[in-house]
């Protein structure tokens, strides 16, 4: 048994080790942090030798980054905010993001193809949530036994317009429901109803009544007559006259566009001939669409029609299909930009919200939905609310993997939504339960987003330890070395070989934002060269001038040209920007020579800096020995 035991760890060992690429010290990294980085950095195809470069270059930075911690940079306050702000940018992204957005682009496109004649009952939540579930069980108990749909639907429904139409929806297509239900109805079969299902308001029963092709888009206006809300009998067929007077007025030759500006009460398109956007059947109440799509040509107006807003007289001006070319690149975007839509129909936010649930390990605890938005009630009606939220903080609602969601969370929740003057407006508690649940997991999950989503995780990683480098090397290397004038002056007398002008000029270089500034400075210095700074003032800013000595190979010219003194180089513009540069030569020193420290300060101590760090590595790496595991790094390169 002991052998076997042995055995089992060193298998384990080895599985593990296989996993890693390096070790410095204590410390590993896995091969798919170090190939992710390394594709990342080096987009051609790999190479031994470029993958080996690259493994000395991150094992540098792993250690740099260890001593930034050694020396508990994590924990200065500017960085950690820097973090922070960081992660609140790009977290709000990674929530937005969808892996599954094409899927349900080409699902919507699809879909679109198809438009369903659809009833329901519908039954409100209320105040009551439970009695609301228990009516729709039975309203689905009676049409199992063979009840008729519409009768049930009378019945049953709370909605006055619902139980008047005896359920019927018309038709609908794709984006017209929220997604969960939409879900519903397109997997129901013609003359099939569905089990109760909840909405935000309240539980549905569909029934799919018949199935067609689409019948397209059109762009129509209207004029519209509305009626005024609690209106006599009279005054409805006041308006009803005034509508058929105005159709007659349009059959005798009145513009449609007069018309609508004269008498249209839609305030939204009455100036502009009553024009409305391009609209799909499904997407205004039944009646106005059977009026608008039953016209056959262009131009032709109809009766008026009438619907719950008033009465319409509809012009059509155009009709087409629907695009569902996703090959087009503008459709697909058109079809992208509808799906990804702000709005409560839009199923990338439900399926985010439905993968966020799933990922959160959202597990409801059972409770009595009465006794709760009982409990809700008095604290909404207590003075001491505050007892009321603490004689409830071990009461559970619902789990999370690593946390338990609290009745007190939910109190709390409903305290700041509402206060005691307006606790009576609350049409009960169902809907504001699953704002809670949804909010609650949101922000549980943008919490762990590290954990829920690796990309998500990786670039995090990358910029706080990009921030540890950066403050490590700041304080190590890049103000240590400017700062030592002994160390510098030492290190140039000692490689003052390494210092040399190679042939170079002295000169003045312009630098200019186009074509026509470089030929203005031009003309300038040619009429005096000493002015140079005053032409420069005189430019504005459209040109700048930097003198000194320069080596032959800095200069904005083109190869081989030959250098003189009191001469100019010809203008050279910049293919990519358009800017233009020309120079003045003053001087020209044809045979290498010496820098002075002074001349050779730039570059003594970018030197400095790298003999430094060269010395600093080599103690990081006696602190933190580093082994790299041979057969991973072979592995990556098969």
């Amino acid at each position: 048994m002991r052998n076997i035991f042995v055995l089992l760890l060193i298998s384990m060992a080895t599985v593990s080790s296989a996993q890693t690429v390096f070790n410095y010290g204590p410390h590993t990294v896995k091969k798919e942090e170090f190939w992710r980085a390394y594709t990342k950095n080096n987009p051609g195809k790999p190479t031994a030798a470029s993958v080996r470069e690259y493994l000395e270059l991150y094992i540098r930075f792993k250690l740099k980054v260890q001593a930034a911690k050694d020396l508990k940079l994590d924990t200065l306050p500017n960085l950690q905010n820097d973090i922070a702000a960081f992660r609140a940018q790009i977290a709000e992204q990674y929530m937005k993001k969808s892996a599954f957005s094409k899927e349900l682009i080409t699902e919507a496109a699809e879909r679109s193809g198809t438009e369903i004649e659809a009833a329901h009952i519908f039954i409100e939540y209320s105040a009551d949530s439970a009695a609301a579930k228990k009516q729709a069980d039975l309203a689905w108990k009676q049409l199992q036994e063979g009840a008729d749909f519409s009768i049930t639907a009378r019945n049953y429904s709370t909605n006055v317009y619902v139980k008047a139409t005896d359920g019927y929806l018309g038709y609908i297509s794709v984006l017209s429901l929220p997604y969960e239900l939409e879900n519903v109805v397109y997997a129901l079969a013609p003359g099939t109803y569905s089990k109760p299902v909840a909405g935000s308001k309240g539980w549905h029963i569909f029934k799919v009544l018949s199935m067609r092709k689409s019948v397209g888009t059109m762009t129509a206006a209207q004029i519209l007559f509305t009626i005024p809300p609690d209106a006599s009998q009279e005054e409805k067929a006041a308006v009803q006259r005034k509508a058929d007077s105005v159709y007659q007025l349009l059959r005798s030759g009145l513009s449609f566009s007069e018309a609508a500006a004269t008498y249209s009460h839609d305030k939204f398109t009455y100036m502009n001939g009553g024009v409305l956007p391009a609209f799909r059947f499904t997407d205004f109440d039944p009646a106005f669409s059977k009026a608008a799509f039953a016209l056959e040509k262009d131009g032709e107006f109809s009766a008026p029609v009438y619907t719950p807003a008033g009465w319409h007289i509809i012009r059509r001006i155009t009709r087409s299909s629907t695009n569902t070319d996703l090959t087009n690149p503008e459709v697909y975007q058109k079809w992208s930009d509808q799906v990804n839509a702000d709005a409560p129909i839009n199923p990338v936010a439900k399926r985010q919200k439905a993968e966020m649930k799933t990922a959160s390990g959202y597990k409801v605890i059972p409770y009595n939905e009465i006794q709760l938005w009982q409990l809700t009630d008095s604290m909404l009606a207590a003075t001491n609310y505050a007892a009321v939220f603490k004689a409830n903080q071990q009461n559970r609602l619902f789990q999370l993997k690593d946390k338990t969601v609290m009745v007190a969370d939910w109190l709390k929740f409903v305290k700041s939504k509402y206060n005691q003057a307006n606790s009576n407006n609350v049409n009960g508690y169902g809907e504001l339960m699953n704002e809670f649940t949804e909010t609650t997991i949101e922000q549980y999950y943008k919490d762990r987003l590290e954990r829920m989503n690796p990309e998500f995780g990786y670039q995090m990683q990358e910029f706080r330890e990009g921030s540890l480098l950066f403050e490590v090397m700041e304080r190590t290397i890049w103000s240590v070395a400017p700062a030592d004038s002994a160390g510098l002056l030492q290190y140039y007398n000692n490689n003052k070989t390494k210092y040399k002008w190679q042939p170079s000029v002295t000169a003045i270089i312009f630098n200019c934002a186009d074509t026509s500034v470089a030929n203005q400075a031009l003309l300038l210095m040619k009429q005096n060269t000493a002015n140079w700074q005053d032409y420069m003032d005189q430019l504005g800013g459209y040109a700048l001038a930097d003198s000194g000595r320069f080596e032959f190979s800095q200069l904005p010219v083109k190869e081989g040209t030959k250098f003189a003194a009191g001469t100019f180089t010809a203008i050279e513009t910049n293919a990519n920007d358009g800017s233009s540069s020309f120079c003045y030569i003053i001087s020209v020193h044809e045979t290498p020579d010496q820098r002075s420290f002074e001349e050779a300060k730039g570059l003594v101590i970018n030197d400095y800096q790298l003999l430094l760090e060269e010395k600093w590595i080599g103690e990081l790496k006696k602190k933190y020995p580093v082994k790299v595991n041979e057969s991973v790094l072979k592995e990556l390169l098969k």
